[in-house]
Formats: structure tokens, sequence, C-alpha cells
């Protein structure tokens, strides 16, 4: 049986979609057993362009952006090798890269890019959703407030996922509203 391109598209997501969810958990709980955790602490991938549009081809990259909360009074994790919460979340997105992108007899997993995150290439692997937000109101260019329309979280803690949607559908609407999209 064949399929259309939709369909494809779709099934090509979900597989990325899976593989993403699957990933984070594995690499989590090995950071977690060395680091602890941060009190409070939320992590979720936002994906961006084909990934967020759930259109995505064969050859298709991963445009992601992790994004994370925690307890404000948080000072650093309760694991072994404590870290500050900034320094936690981008050194398991890092792990999260390295585990993505290890070359395999096939080839690498995904084509993993970051340039849509805050700042681009310059900014942090990891955004505090906070920070996220205020840049999208503050800082982001025409182009980064037209990508949010693709934009959705498909991966992470559940209450952050839903806190996310909600956030980026407010951003939407105040970018319809200053007829930035």
């Amino acid at each position: 049986r064949t399929i259309n391109a939709r369909q494809a598209g779709l099934a090509f997501t979900d597989l990325a979609q899976t593989l993403l969810v699957c990933m984070l958990k594995v690499v989590r709980d090995e950071f977690e057993s060395k680091h602890g955790k941060i009190a409070n602490g939320k992590m979720a991938i936002l994906g961006m362009g084909r990934l967020g549009s759930r259109d995505l081809t064969a050859s298709s990259d991963l445009d992601l952006i992790f994004l994370y909360t925690h307890d404000e009074d948080a000072e650093a994790s309760d694991g072994e090798k404590q870290l500050y919460p900034q320094q936690y979340f981008i050194r398991l997105v890092q792990r999260l890269i390295t585990a993505m992108s290890a070359p395999m007899a096939e080839g690498i997993i995904y084509e993993l890019d970051f340039r849509l995150r805050p700042s681009g290439n310059a900014g942090p692997l990891a955004t505090h959703l906070g920070s996220f937000v205020k840049y999208q109101k503050e800082e982001a260019w025409v182009w980064e407030s037209q990508s949010l329309v693709r934009a959705r979280a498909v991966a992470g803690d559940e209450s952050l996922i839903t806190e996310i949607e909600g956030e980026l559908n407010d951003l939407r609407l105040a970018n319809l509203d200053e007829k930035k999209v």
C-alpha cells in the first residue's frame, strides 16, 4: 500500500517525536543519576519548522529549541555532582545532542538545527521559558516571530508542555495584533 505526501510527513514526524521522547527519558535518567534534580525542574523540547508542523520528509533536519523551568529559589541540583540550574539544563541538552548525533553504521539519527533559539547560534542551548517569552515579546526579529506559527512542544514534562502551548498561543495572538506575521 502506498501513502500520500501528507501521510508520509505525519509518519516521519511521529517517528522523530517518538525518538525525541525516548532519548530525552534515557539521557535524563542517566544525567540525574550523577547530578540529581533541580527543585521542580522541568524541561521540554519545542519543535520548529517541519517538525512543528508535522511535515517532515526523509531528509529533514530537526529544528529544536530546549526550554526549562525550575523553582525560583533553586540554587543547585541535589545530586552527587551538583550543578547550578542554567548549567544543569545546558549540560543535559548537550548530552541529548550527543546521543542524537552519535554516528552509527547507517549515519546519524537526525541532523539537528538550533539556529531558531533566542539569539541564534550565539544563544544558550537551553533557555528558561520566562526568558524565551520575554525575548519573543521584546527582541525577536520578524522572521523569529513568524517561525512560532509552526512551533509546538514535542517532548518533555507534560505540565511544562501545557504551559508552553499556552505561551505560544499568547505570543501568536500578540504577533497578530502587532501584524508581525
